[in-house]
Parts: structure tokens; C-alpha cells; sequence
């Protein structure tokens, strides 16, 4: 629908009327675009995108065990194991004195005392003290003793006590005689026995 106005002049120049008359026309009817009316609508994704390329590992090579060469200066030994084995003692055992636990035998108000020699050379006499378990009141007496030459080889030494107490204990006490630093020959006890009572 469209208004159309006409303009119609009249009168002197001076002054000009103007009337507008106004009218209907109708006006043609015009498609509207097809772009311009809704209709379905359709999604296009994108394309995915190609992968990246992964480059190749390249191989890492392992180290091996090489073989070492050891030179060794002539003149050293090597490849022999020492010999940390002690040589065998005389008569046995290492200490300095020995430690000698005497045997003993009970008899009859008597015991009879042996041991092994001891193989140092430093070595000049064995002691041995019948030492009573039984106090007595006042002053102890002094126990009867024994003494034996060292002999030339490795073999038993015995003693014999006589005269002792019957039904009484006994420990004996067994010394070997060594020099000392000075060389002044000392008693040095090397040994005792267990008590042993006397028949």
C-alpha cells in the first residue's frame, strides 16, 4: 500500500498555496527470496587434521663388557693366594705364657699331678702347690709344693703329693719359672685345676 500526493499550484507568484490530495494505490505483490525463509539447517564439520608425523627412534647402542688387561711389574708375585696358615706349634698352643690346665688323680690322702709341657725355650722349671680349700683360723700354712725340671721334648710331666688331708678339697696351682725382662727368673702361674677332694 503506497499514498501518492498531488501538489496543485495556484495564485500569484508572490504566494504560492499548496494543496495535497491524498490517495490509496495498491501496489503489486513481490515474492519474498527463498534464501530469506527458515528452513533445515545442516552442519558441515571440519576435516580432521592429519596426524603428525613421529619421527623414527634412532637405536642406542648398548655398551659390552671389554676385556681388561692388567700388567703387573715383573717381579711381584700375583695369582697365588699367601699362606696366612700359623706354623704348628711345639708342644702346642701360642701364649705367652701358655695357659696349662694340670690333670689330677686323687689316691689316698695323695694326688698325683700331670700336664703337658710347655715347648719355650724360655721355660726352666715347673711349680706345683696343693692349694687346701679348708680354712683354718689364724694364719694360713703354706701349701705343699712340687717341683719339675722342664724336659727336652714335647712329653707329660707328673708329680706326686703325699701326706695330704683326706676328705679335704685341694686346687693345685701349676707355675712355670721364665725369665723376665731383666733376666731374673720370676714364678708365673700358667694354670689351675678344679677342686678335687682328696679320698
Amino acid at each position: 500500500m503506497a499514498a501518492v500526493g498531488l501538489i496543485a499550484l495556484s495564485g500569484p507568484v508572490t504566494e504560492v498555496a499548496a494543496t495535497v490530495t491524498a490517495s490509496r494505490t495498491p501496489l503489486p505483490a513481490v515474492p519474498a527470496p527463498a534464501a530469506a525463509l527458515p528452513g533445515q539447517v545442516r552442519v558441515v564439520a571440519p576435516a580432521p587434521a592429519a596426524p603428525a608425523a613421529v619421527p623414527p627412534v634412532s637405536v642406542v647402542d648398548i655398551p659390552r663388557p671389554q676385556p681388561i688387561e692388567v700388567r703387573v711389574r715383573p717381579g711381584v708375585p700375583y695369582g697365588v693366594m699367601p699362606d696366612t696358615d700359623p706354623p704348628p706349634s711345639a708342644c702346642g698352643g701360642y701364649a705367652n705364657p701358655r695357659q696349662i690346665l694340670p690333670g689330677v688323680v686323687p689316691g689316698v690322702a695323695s694326688a698325683t699331678v700331670s700336664w703337658q709341657a710347655d715347648g719355650s725355650a724360655a721355660v726352666q722349671r715347673y711349680r706345683v702347690q696343693a692349694v687346701s680349700q679348708q680354712l683354718v683360723s689364724g694364719l694360713q700354712p703354706d701349701p705343699p709344693f712340687q717341683v719339675a725340671a722342664q724336659p727336652a721334648d714335647c712329653v707329660p710331666v707328673t708329680v706326686t703329693f703325699a701326706g695330704l688331708t683326706s676328705g679335704v678339697p685341694y686346687v693345685f696351682w701349676l707355675e712355670e719359672e721364665v725369665p723376665d725382662s731383666l733376666g731374673v727368673l720370676r714364678w708365673v702361674q700358667v694354670g689351675t685345676s678344679s677342686a678335687v677332694v682328696i679320698p
